[in-house]
């Protein structure tokens, strides 16, 4: 039998390979070039994937895309906003112009006795952008018009201020405790749940704007301090937004 021969590098004897080993030794090579050439086209084609991920996931999944794009609401800061208020549904269509009720209501003992109250509500556009809308409610004349409007805030829309695309970003389960005015600032205490808000810190900005606009639009409240369960707290959930002291319009722009 014929046997390929080869010099050992010690001793300088040659050294007999069997042909099928050594043709073995020479497959080797190629079969290890090709196994690294295949391992390299399939990382380009994994980071390709990655890359084209989102497109890819939006052509198979396009309602889930959306439901994430939708998950930020990035925000349109108006000048101020908006004054023009949104009557009640029995105002839409008076007979004639008449001009805006007054916002601080009367001192009335009669238990049907009524004035309108400003509240301040949001608006979300089609692409998520975020602005402000007033909203001019009747509510109760009582001797504390402030904890009433507040109330009525936290109580929401009405039918017809929902059609307007309207909605509020105070937290479910939000009570007002209560409410005075000392030297021009509205102490305003809410119960724990209005300390988280599901929209993180945007939400939490945008539930004390409500609060805030709404408050000083009565002419002695200038500021509006925030407590929880009677105590002042220097942030509002995990991710924090200031309310350790009182806090006007001016401090939201």
């Amino acid at each position: 039998m014929n046997k390929a021969r080869r010099k050992s590098r010690r001793s300088g004897k040659s050294v007999s390979v069997p042909p099928k080993k050594t043709a073995a030794l020479e497959k080797s090579g190629p079969d290890r070039i090709n196994i690294l050439l295949t391992l390299l086209i399939l990382i380009i084609l994994i980071l390709i994937i990655l890359v084209l991920n989102k497109k890819v996931v939006s052509r198979i999944f396009p309602k889930q895309s959306n439901i994430e794009s939708q998950g930020t609401i990035s925000i349109e800061r108006l000048s101020r906003p908006d004054t023009q208020d949104i009557l009640p549904e029995s105002q839409i269509n008076p007979p004639e112009a008449s001009p805006q009720p007054p916002i601080t209501p009367s001192n009335s003992s009669d238990p049907q006795a009524q004035s309108m109250a400003r509240l301040f509500f949001v608006r979300v556009n089609d692409e998520g952008k975020v602005s402000f809308k007033s909203v001019l409610r009747p509510i109760p004349a009582n001797a504390s018009p402030l904890l009433t409007s507040i109330q009525a805030l936290i109580d929401g829309l009405h039918p017809g201020e929902i059609s307007a695309n309207l909605l509020s970003l105070i937290p479910e389960g939000t009570e007002i405790v209560g409410a005075r005015i000392e030297a021009g600032v509205a102490y305003l205490d809410f119960n724990e749940p209005f300390r988280f808000n599901t929209l993180g810190i945007e939400g939490h900005r945008f539930q004390i704007e409500q609060v805030v606009y709404t408050a000083t639009e009565f002419p002695n409240v200038q500021k509006v301090q925030i407590l929880i369960e009677g105590q002042r707290v220097n942030y509002l959930g995990g991710e924090g937004f200031w309310i350790g002291s009182p806090l006007g319009r001016e401090d939201f722009f």
